[in-house]
């Protein structure tokens, strides 16, 4: 076999490897290089084969990464660098721009001239079997087996276990100590393996999964396992105590989709966590809301919104002046009814919906909808009219979130300066200068942004101060029973006041009574929302309220 021939050989043995990993290699001499076909594939090169590669490359790297990218290649080409180490945005056949991480090093000849270029490109915006921190299988194997039994209709039992409070670890000792503490945790969940399956399920919670262990086995396991992180991992030396919490299922219903298992465990853990102190949440016949089994439930849901949103709908609360008293605009929230469940409150289904991929789906349902009834009915007679819509973090880091905002609002023709979305204060989750730019883009589309549930975490009046935030909404939990606590009125003075000082609006929530109200006047708020002037409705009972 000729060397080219074997060379070619090698090279497609390491190019098959991976979906998401392409290998390249590239002929310094001849200005030609040779990428993975699945490389071609996904990203817009005119094929395996491409003269000039550093230029047609770099006319697909995002403009903010490419001086970047462009002067790594230039220092290995003059000699000055021979490893090239750089992660960037790349845009791939869709139009979506994924993250790329690329590794390659120069060959030389004899004399020390630079003969091939060869190296790795990872594909970010594919999803992988294994996780690199922990060598456990991904969030992503773990759906597709989740998958498979139900296709196979396999019975099968999932503990979900997560580690409570990591941040602190991440704080005291540092990310490098945190990573090697989910290390070494997932090496204690292989000596499960002989049984299960183990997975790294993201962040810091982790999945077993087996048809093989009993209900009361898999129990017996997340005791195992609690003992275990409390008193045995063992860093550097020393000693690092963590608290479980943990959450079981055990799936005899085989039309349950493996997404539907999923959220129904983050939902569990979740409880877990926050709520029982650790204590295992076991879904068993016990675990019903309205005489339907909890994952029941969340499966019609997903199915429901499968279904072109089927038995969503949106209601409207007014906002008014809180001078006036007349009508300024409206928060939408959503509803769901469906026989035979009836309504299921949104407090519920929108917490256990958060952590699903198909809550983006419903979200842009939600915006659609609403902007679409506001736009045809309400603006043509109040012209200012301002849409308030509820916009969680998990929305805001879709890396689709601008495009797919910035498309509805030309589809529907709903102008910005007419919406305000509204940030929970989960949206601290999110990387600061991430969330910063975020803000600073939607206000140059002229979308006002305001901070909802003002105060019910610690770090509202950080968010306050590094953020470019047109308004907060002071939560009702501050306002109820205010007049007979000294105490709330005090508070809400001193958040008035500092919104004001700062020229930011004010919404206060939760006014249902007129002493209320009266009370609330005295501080200068812009805004008032609440039962006193009307419970959220359907949008023809809001036009009924309007035209009253």
């Amino acid at each position: 076999m000729e060397k080219t021939e074997l060379l070619s050989k090698v090279f497609e043995a390491f190019a098959n490897s991976s979906d998401s990993r392409y290998v390249f290699l590239f002929d310094v001499q001849r200005n030609v290089c040779r990428f993975s076909k699945s490389c071609a594939d996904r990203f817009k090169l005119p094929g395996e084969y491409v003269e000039n590669a550093g230029e047609v490359w770099a006319s697909i790297v995002n403009p903010a990464d490419r001086m970047r990218f462009q002067k790594s290649l230039q220092d290995l080409i003059a000699g000055n660098s021979k490893v090239h180490d750089m992660s960037y945005r790349a845009l791939d056949k869709s139009g979506e721009y994924v993250v790329c991480s690329c590794k390659g090093f120069i060959i030389d000849d004899d004399e020390g001239k630079p003969i091939y270029f060869a190296g790795t490109i990872d594909n970010h915006g594919i999803a992988t079997e294994y996780d690199p921190v922990t060598n456990l299988y991904t969030r992503y194997k773990l759906l597709t087996d989740l998958r498979d039994f139900k296709d196979k209709r396999e019975d099968y039992i999932i503990l979900m276990v997560g580690l409570c409070n990591f941040h602190e670890i991440n704080n005291i000792y540092g990310y490098e100590i945190g990573n090697k503490v989910l290390k070494v945790f997932a090496e204690k969940l292989l000596d499960y393996l002989d049984r299960a399956f183990v997975f790294h399920a993201g962040g810091t919670k982790f999945a077993i999964v087996s048809s093989n262990y009993t209900k009361e086995e898999m129990a017996k396991v997340y005791k195992e396992l609690s003992d275990y992180a409390r008193h045995s991992i063992e860093i550097d030396n020393s000693m690092v105590a963590i608290n479980l919490g943990g959450s079981l299922a055990e799936i005899r219903n085989h039309d349950i989709d493996e997404h539907t298992v999923l959220t129904g465990e983050l939902l569990g853990l979740d409880e877990s966590m926050h709520e029982k102190h650790g204590e295992l949440v076991i879904f068993s016949d016990a675990n019903y809301i309205n005489n339907h089994d909890r994952i029941l439930i969340i499966n019609t849901l997903r199915n429901c919104i499968n279904d072109g949103c089927k038995g969503f709908y949106m209601c409207y609360q007014p906002i008014v002046n809180a001078v006036t008293e007349k009508l300024v605009g409206a928060e939408t929230l959503v509803r769901w009814n469906m026989d035979p469940i009836g309504n299921v409150p949104p407090g519920e289904f929108v917490a256990w919906l958060e952590n699903d991929p198909l809550f983006y789906d419903l979200s842009n349902w939600i915006m659609r909808t609403s902007m679409t009834a506001v736009k045809e009915k309400i603006l043509p007679v109040f012209p200012d009219f301002v849409l308030n819509i509820n916009l969680s973090y998990m929305q805001l880091e879709r890396q689709n979130f601008r495009k797919d905002l910035m498309r509805l609002l030309e589809q529907t023709g709903y102008p910005p300066k007419n919406l305000c979305l509204e940030l929970t204060e989960r949206c601290k989750l999110l990387d600061e200068s991430f969330l910063r730019n975020e803000m600073i883009f939607l206000k140059s589309k002229g979308i006002r942004v305001a901070l909802d549930d003002f105060g019910t975490g610690f770090s509202a009046l950080e968010l306050l101060i590094t953020l470019p935030i047109d308004a907060i909404k002071i939560d009702r939990s501050f306002v109820m029973d205010i007049e007979n606590i000294k105490e709330k009125q005090y508070v809400v003075d001193a958040i008035l006041a500092c919104a004001r000082n700062m020229k930011i609006s004010s919404t206060i929530e939760g006014i249902e009574t007129p002493t209320m109200k009266e009370i609330m006047k005295n501080y200068g708020a812009t805004s008032f929302q609440g039962y006193l002037y009307s419970k959220p409705v359907e949008i023809d009972e809001f036009m009924e309220l309007i035209r009253k």
